[in-house]
């Protein structure tokens, strides 16, 4: 799943730091500085783990993650970090075009989920279990305050998941609790998808999850994946034998034990599914 980044100062990171940025946005948006803060500085440290990063990229991070942290309030904090992603990414970065089905309230949940986990599994993985609560508790309350509309249940799933992990101490047990309603929502039935949208859908979950992979963190990029691959299959207008080949490739990679194999068959799933020019600016597989 290799990409030539060798152009790029921040490689395989700058879809993380993209990802990242848009969702602390919504968060700041939604007055929720302190969650914002927290959720860029996991994606920070996240970033300054990942194989390809430059020395000046890497730099710039160290400092700005030092200069937020000594900063006067949850704001100033999260404006330094915004500030410095805003710098590395400059005014010409183009992210990858997000799926249309956000206009749907579940969706735009369960797509928030999604972009959540390609950030905190792999933060967890690296045994950043407080920044993977962070990230995921503030997508989670800026899902409520974001998207009104969203069913009642998925709402309410979301504010017992924070409840759940408030009452807990320890950041892995609070990172799980978030992580078991994240799922739940994943498993509700979705939106109606045209053609084009499930193609988007599955070139965003390539674009978040490769780099992941390409960074050493297979863990991470198959939970991306398989958290696109649950909601097309539970979504309505999929065609059937989109979801067949979708909920075989899930079924499949739950009976393997090694988890870049099941990175592999999710994303060979994937590929089967997308024109050869759907996304240009996917990663080629190459073992």
């Amino acid at each position: 799943m290799a990409r030539d980044d060798d152009d790029d100062p921040l490689g395989p990171a700058r879809l993380l730091l993209v990802t990242a940025l848009r969702l602390a946005n919504k968060a700041a948006a939604a007055d929720d500085h302190k969650g914002c803060y927290e959720l860029l500085a996991c994606a920070a440290r996240l970033a300054r783990k990942v194989k390809g990063l430059g020395e000046v990229a890497d730099f710039r991070l160290e400092r700005a993650l030092d200069e937020a942290e000594n900063a006067g309030d949850p704001e100033e904090q999260a404006q330094e970090l915004q500030g410095a992603f805003e710098g590395l990414l400059g005014d010409d970065d183009d992210p990858a075009e997000e799926p249309a089905v956000l206009a749907d309230p579940l969706a735009a949940v369960q797509a928030f989920i999604g972009m959540a986990i390609s950030i905190g599994a792999p933060a967890y993985n690296t045994g950043d279990h407080q920044g993977c609560y962070d990230v995921y508790a503030c997508t989670a309350r800026m899902a409520l305050a974001t998207v009104p509309a969203a069913p009642p249940e998925a709402r309410a799933k979301l504010t017992e998941a924070l409840e759940r992990a408030a009452a807990l101490d320890d950041p892995n047990e609070q990172a799980w609790a978030m992580r078991n309603g994240f799922d739940a929502i994943g498993e509700m039935g979705g939106p109606a998808l045209s053609n084009r949208e499930v193609q988007l859908y599955l070139s965003l979950a390539i674009r978040l999850g490769a780099p992941a992979y390409n960074a050493g963190d297979h863990r991470g990029c198959f939970e991306t994946y398989a958290c696109a691959a649950r909601f097309l299959v539970n979504a309505q207008a999929v065609p059937d034998a989109t979801k067949e080949a979708l909920r075989a490739a899930l079924e499949q990679a739950s009976t393997l034990q090694n988890v870049t194999r099941q990175a592999w068959v999710m994303r060979e799933a994937f590929d089967a599914l997308l024109p050869k020019a759907a996304d240009p600016g996917a990663p080629d597989p190459q073992a």
